[in-house]
């Protein structure tokens, strides 16, 4: 330990000063007894060796020191270094999982990756089941197997509020909850002014996006990632969830403009789904750009730039 502290300059430097002060005092000293007094005493001899005594104690309590404070540093960095080690090798997982998430990605392949183009699909589908139930009934037969087998890649659904109050809100605790048959409506002018109210406000999500907005909230809730780096995940998060809701949107646009557009059985032949992308489009939040801020700060936090100079 000694010969590793003696190799440290600044020590070096330090000894090297403390021994030239001490050899010019024990000069000074000598000096200006013998020549300046004319003598030199014996108390004076013991005050020279003295001196130098206390110098020699504390020159080498201050090594003492400094060795076991040193010590103690180096320790706790041997002790550390591997839970150190350890946890930025777990932090680089975690950063590497990110990166194989949003790398090399535009705004077609998060629309692809969230399954987006078989949502919008599946709603216009539910759309039209909910038009025909309401206005052609009785001339178009619903293939209720079908239905189900595409409902079958049905995660779950997401409700607007709107929705949420119209069909879902409980009576108050003093009320009885009862189930009222709601009446019928047969006026056709009363039925296309119902329609004109209607909201596509139950928005079906598939599997995939499911799947996929899971692993979005697994890698921000990482323990080992830094907290600006959760924010930037969660609001990219935020922006899928919203096109989500896009969705349904659109979907009411489109359900306004239905009676005009197939007024009878026969032209719902031409309704196509694939048409209403460019409406959705209009509507939705890009998250390209989001997804580049989030591989930014991955690389400037781990200063990538510096490591490969």
């Amino acid at each position: 330990m000694i010969k590793k502290l003696w190799q440290d300059k600044f020590i070096r430097i330090g000894c090297y000063i403390l021994i030239f002060l001490l050899i010019g005092l024990i000069v000074f000293e000598i000096t200006y007894k013998s020549y300046c007094q004319g003598q030199l005493l014996g108390h004076d001899i013991g005050f020279i060796v003295t001196t130098i005594k206390d110098f020699f104690q504390i020159l080498f309590f201050g090594v003492v020191a400094t060795v076991t404070i040193l010590s103690y540093l180096q320790a706790k960095k041997t002790l550390f270094a591997p839970i150190k080690t350890e946890t930025f090798k777990m932090q680089i997982k975690a950063f590497e999982e990110i990166l194989l998430f949003f790398q090399n990605k535009g705004e077609t392949d998060f629309t692809s990756q969230f399954d987006f183009d078989n949502i919008v699909g599946m709603n216009a589908k539910m759309l039209v089941i909910d038009y025909i139930e309401i206005f052609f009934k009785k001339e178009i037969e619903i293939d209720r197997e079908k239905v189900a087998e595409m409902m079958k890649n049905s995660a779950g659904a997401v409700v607007t509020i709107n929705f949420m109050t119209k069909h879902f809100v409980k009576p108050e605790y003093f009320e009885k909850d009862e189930k009222k048959t709601k009446e019928k409506i047969t006026n056709p002018a009363l039925v296309l002014k119902e329609w004109e109210q209607y909201e596509y406000g139950k928005i079906e999500f598939t599997v995939q996006y499911r799947t996929e907005t899971d692993k979005l909230k697994n890698l921000s809730a990482s323990p080992l990632i830094p907290q600006a780096l959760k924010d930037k995940i969660n609001a990219f998060d935020k922006k899928i969830h919203n096109n989500l809701f896009a969705v349904g949107k659109v979907l009411t646009t489109v359900a306004k403009e239905m009676p005009t557009k197939f007024p009878n059985h026969k032209s719902l032949d031409n309704f196509n789904h694939s048409g209403l992308w460019n409406r959705y489009n209009t509507e939705i939040e890009n998250v390209e750009g989001d997804a580049k801020e989030i591989l930014t700060y991955i690389r400037q936090y781990l200063q990538i730039d510096e490591l490969i100079k």
